[in-house]
């Protein structure tokens, strides 16, 4: 018998088929309870759907990431969206640097300008200058062209300096050439640190024109040296400073002198510019533009023809009430000195009519033609009193008898009216048509920042300038239409009369 060998336990093939079987089932367990643990083995219908979803959704989110950093993710809207953020960010810090850049310029522009003081000039003490050039009257004429000088500029659209300054440069046909601009104010950083912008800019475009811009008369010694020929300065400061001004232009060597009313706070000081002028052989032109109006010459040439007939002149300005503390601020000599005086300025040259010459004085009280408020300046909190509109009438010991209104709200279109021995009103002049006052509405409203007179009066300052060249050029001394500073201290004394007059019927409105 053959006996077989026996084998270990651990090798039999059965013991390794049921340790598989028994490992698998083990397994198995195991898996499920970590699934019945989990709730997914039994989890209902909705579940393994709202669950898909939510797998569907995580991998679309997956599928639209567009920088993946760390733990940062970024989508593109959300990528887009912080690379644009950052772009508007670097782009205004920019702008930003920019302007402070401009601002560093022209601050260090102005500090250029300020920094030569004019060796004709010596400081004093008390801040003035005192004068070391002794005038060059020219008796024979040079040159066909005229120098032009501006003294006190102002802000572009607000300043009447800038006003002038704007039309000698436009002005065709005439052989003018503007040297220089003297500014005060906003090109001395002592007084005004940080000018506007828009003062900054308009002297750098002028300065690349040729034009030299300082802050003192004194500076100017080279252009008053060099020039061999006449030269005009137009002073258009405020009226407190306006003597100063003259005294130094005509100290600097100025032939003709463009003065802006009223020329002077007083009549006294306006009285010693007449004596300096006519002493150092100086012709002076006062700014009553109104008198180169074509509505008032001609209406003035109609009463002049019509024997004791009346001429009644209307002044309109188109200010809004909201705004008259403004127009009183900018005019603090009064309505009488400023506006009215442009009607005085007639009344004085083409009628001959002075205060001492008056027989009688007579205000239409009622409200509706005149009124006198008290405004309050926002700037500094003073109370000033003046006119809003005022309507009188002069009759002169001749027996000529005139009247004058003036309103400060009364619209764009002023008009005189020549009347009868009776009353009765023959002929009506205007100083707009239709067709012109659409024209300065255009205007207005196509450029809000402008000053309204400056648009208004447009073609008035015009003439005006056309006719002081001409009356240069030729040496005619008596130009129709023009001023003289003789006929401005009396139209000056006459603005008085009629002030006192007014003030003395008139009660106060608040």
């Amino acid at each position: 018998m053959v006996t077989l060998p026996r084998t270990s336990r651990g090798t039999s093939p059965t013991f390794a088929l049921s340790f598989l079987a028994r490992s698998t089932i083990a397994l198995y367990q195991i898996c499920f309870l970590l699934l019945l643990v989990e709730g997914k083995l039994f989890e209902s219908k909705s579940k393994k759907e709202a669950r898909a979803a939510e797998y569907a959704k995580e991998r679309e989110r997956l599928a639209n990431l567009f920088v993946i950093f760390g733990k940062y993710q970024l989508d593109k809207t959300a990528f887009y969206t912080l690379v644009s953020t950052t772009l508007v960010i670097l782009v205004a810090s920019g702008i930003q640097l920019g302007v402070w850049c401009r601002h560093k310029r022209d601050l260090q522009l102005i500090r250029n300008i300020d920094s030569t003081v004019g060796k004709s000039f010596s400081r004093h003490g008390d801040g003035g200058y005192e004068n070391t050039i002794q005038p060059k009257r020219k008796t024979k004429r040079e040159s066909s062209t005229l120098d032009v000088v501006i003294v006190g500029c102002g802000i572009p659209k607000e300043g009447v300096g800038w006003f002038h300054l704007m039309q000698f440069l436009e002005m065709s046909n005439t052989n003018v050439r503007v040297r220089a601009v003297v500014e005060s104010y906003y090109l001395d950083s002592a007084k005004c640190p940080c000018p506007p912008a828009v003062f900054v800019d308009f002297i750098e475009t002028i300065i690349y024109m040729g034009i030299e811009c300082v802050n003192h008369v004194g500076k100017l010694e080279k252009v008053f040296r060099s020039s061999n020929r006449e030269i005009l300065c137009v002073i258009a400061g405020k009226t407190k400073d306006n003597p100063r001004f003259f005294k130094e232009c005509i100290g600097m060597g100025a032939t003709h002198i463009y003065l802006e009313i009223p020329g002077a706070p007083s009549i006294g000081q306006l009285k010693d510019m007449e004596t300096l002028a006519e002493t150092r052989g100086v012709e002076v032109y006062m700014g009553y533009q109104r008198l180169c109006s074509s509505y008032i010459e001609r209406a003035v040439a109609l009463s002049r023809s019509i024997p004791k007939s009346h001429i009644f002149f209307c002044h309109n300005e188109n200010n809004q009430s909201k705004d008259l503390h403004l127009v009183v601020t900018r005019h603090s000599e009064g309505m009488l000195r400023s506006m009215a005086s442009q009607e005085l300025a007639v009344l004085v040259t083409q009628y001959g009519v002075t205060a001492d010459m008056i027989d009688n004085f007579k205000v239409n009280t009622n409200r509706l033609f005149s009124e006198k408020v008290t405004f309050h300046n926002r700037a500094n909190g003073d109370r000033v009193e003046d006119l809003a509109r005022v309507a009188f009438k002069i009759t002169t010991k001749k027996g000529k008898s005139m009247s004058v209104m003036a309103d400060r709200c009364g619209g764009l279109v002023s008009f005189a009216v020549v009347k009868s021995s009776k009353g009765e009103e023959i002929q009506r002049f205007q100083s707009l048509d239709e067709r012109g006052v659409m024209t300065v509405e255009k205007e207005l409203k196509d450029d809000t920042e402008m000053m309204h007179q400056f648009v208004v009066e447009s073609e008035d300052y015009l003439e005006l300038k056309r006719r002081i060249v001409k009356a240069i050029m030729v040496d005619d001394v008596t130009a129709t239409g023009v001023v003289s500073i003789h006929d401005g201290v009396k139209i000056m004394v006459l603005s008085d009369y009629c002030a006192n007059e007014i003030n003395a019927v008139l009660t106060l409105d608040s």
